[in-house]
């Protein structure tokens, strides 16, 4: 029989690292013995004619904001063995990161961010090999903002197999936002307006995620019952650089492969 497919929800604020950290994933797990897809859940936004707007902005983090029940499909047909890298599931990408802000990892010199060849390869020695009659190790990588959080509906949550919550504090989360010059969407073009993270990326990210942390503090410490319940892991280390945090990531995975 082959491996039950996996599915891994890496999600958190706008800016913490999470496309760069997936985007490394399929190296440190590669194939024969595992086959490792990314889904980016920005290319699953509704139109922007229906986006809901928070202090007269549009409102592109939030929950309301994602076609869930396409979203849902996607994944489920991945489960049953649709693959979409070949086209059979088709998201319809639609709000891509200007590429100048997204470090390319097609060779050694191009890891960045703090990552290191050295780094990768001591990732790779350490994933762990499935037995042979458990056959190919499918994972799916969920890239995304809001990806367990109370507006998300249930029957996609439960889809969930490993919950990962990249924290950054307010200040590092803006900075990194800032430095990026827009986004491609199905529209044409969107750059944040004056006051966006303020107003819509930060207030978001509180309301949905403070039930994560003692007293709704997001920049302070988790609730672990909370977390337990909810099956959700957390990042609490260094965000200068992304070296630990995708070590810290892929041991995660590993526990559960």
């Amino acid at each position: 029989m082959p491996s039950s497919p996996l599915v891994v929800a890496l999600s958190g604020l706008s800016s913490t690292g999470k496309s760069t950290i997936a985007s490394h994933l399929p190296v440190i797990f590669p194939p024969p013995f595992y086959g490792l897809t990314i889904l980016h859940v920005d290319d699953f936004y509704k139109p922007q004619t229906e986006l809901p707007c928070r202090e007269c902005l549009l409102d592109w983090d939030s929950a309301q904001s994602l076609d869930w029940p396409r979203l849902e499909d996607a994944v489920r047909r991945w489960r049953d063995g649709v693959s979409i890298k070949e086209g059979k599931v088709n998201p319809q990408p639609q709000f891509q990161q200007d590429a100048t802000a997204v470090a390319g990892h097609d060779t050694k010199e191009q890891w960045g961010n703090g990552i290191t060849q050295a780094h990768v390869e001591h990732l790779q020695a350490g994933a762990p090999t499935p037995a042979p009659v458990g056959g190919l190790q499918r994972i799916l990588i969920l890239d995304g903002f809001l990806l367990f959080t109370p507006s998300v509906p249930a029957a996609f949550s439960s889809l969930l197999d490993l919950k990962i919550l990249l924290r950054a504090p307010y200040a590092d989360a803006k900075r990194r936002r800032k430095s990026r010059s827009g986004y491609v969407t199905m529209e044409g073009w969107w750059e944040d307006p004056p006051g966006y993270f303020d107003k819509v990326v930060w207030p978001n990210y509180v309301e949905e995620n403070r039930g994560f942390f003692v007293d709704g503090d997001v920049e302070g410490r988790i609730d672990d019952k909370m977390c337990e319940k909810e099956g959700v892991k957390v990042w609490l280390g260094e965000t200068d650089g992304l070296a630990k945090p995708l070590m810290w990531v892929s041991g995660e995975i590993r526990k559960i492969v």
